[in-house]
């Protein structure tokens, strides 16, 4: 389990309107300390391998699409991780948006 000042670290992401079985998948997520680990997985494969699309992260981290878009999300809400510019992802076809670490200046 993740202790408390951890759990701070992630603010909710849950909207009012979702239903209640969101909020509680999110605060299991939250509380196990998984998305601190799938999110950490994800910053990892974005500080190694700059610029990739979301579909690419996903398959490298092993987390799928979904996890992966969220996870990205969390990092780019704490100024961990920033959008590029769109490229046509071979797996669909499709434009995403490409990932970047944010570079930290001492």
């Amino acid at each position: 389990m993740v202790n408390p000042e951890q759990q701070l670290f992630w603010p909710p992401v849950s909207r009012r309107e979702n239903p209640e079985t969101s909020h509680e998948a999110e605060a299991v997520i939250t509380q196990t300390g998984k998305r601190q680990t799938h999110a950490a997985k994800v910053l990892e494969i974005i500080i190694d391998h700059p610029g990739l699309v979301t579909g690419v992260i996903g398959e490298m981290s092993g987390l799928g699409q979904m996890e992966t878009r969220k996870r990205l999300s969390d990092l780019k809400n704490r100024g961990l991780a920033r959008q590029g510019q769109p490229r046509i992802w071979e797996g669909s076809g499709r434009k995403q948006v490409t990932w970047w670490p944010v570079e930290v200046i001492d």
